[in-house]
């Protein structure tokens, strides 16, 4: 990746666009751990880490309305997850310098987590930081991406590649 230049805000995006298909339809932003929906701890991570301004990528946006969010549908459905990262970064462009992405089925983040993913970004001059564990296992869904990267996504999806992991 080539260096970025501006640092700007950070938004937020939950990518919750599945079919549910697993789950017998139902979205799995909405399954509960404890007593808050998967949804509701996220956007309780992002408000510990300082990003407040967060949208949800759903082209179903209706299960998710009652978090009053913007809801982001694809621009080219079917896509999968590089799908709604490019339908974010579009809708986000002029609006955040990078966004920060988490799967919807991330329960277990933290503010402290994402805190330290968002800082590790606006610390380094790349247009992406990604989330990596202890076991070096790295998580390309959990990811800050710089708007300027928008172009190379748009370009990986009309080349057909549909893996976040290679682009």
């Amino acid at each position: 990746m080539r260096p970025r230049e501006d640092r700007g805000p950070v938004c937020g995006a939950i990518l919750a666009g599945g079919r549910a298909e697993r789950y017998g339809g139902v979205a799995k932003g909405l399954l509960r751990v404890g007593s808050e929906t998967i949804i509701g701890r996220a956007l309780a991570a992002f408000a510990g880490a300082g990003v407040h301004d967060v949208v949800i990528s759903a082209n179903d946006g209706e299960p998710y309305g009652q978090f009053g969010r913007t809801i982001v549908p694809d621009l080219r459905p079917g896509l999968g997850p590089l799908g709604g990262v490019e339908a974010v970064l579009a809708a986000l462009e002029g609006r955040a310098a990078a966004v920060a992405f988490l799967p919807c089925d991330l329960p277990g983040i933290t503010a402290a987590e994402l805190r330290a993913l968002v800082c590790a970004f606006a610390a380094g001059s790349e247009l992406l930081a990604v989330a990596v564990t202890d076991d070096s296992f790295w998580h390309p869904l959990c990811v800050v991406v710089h708007n300027a990267a928008l172009p190379a996504v748009s370009e990986a999806l009309d080349g057909g590649e549909r893996g976040v992991h290679r682009v």
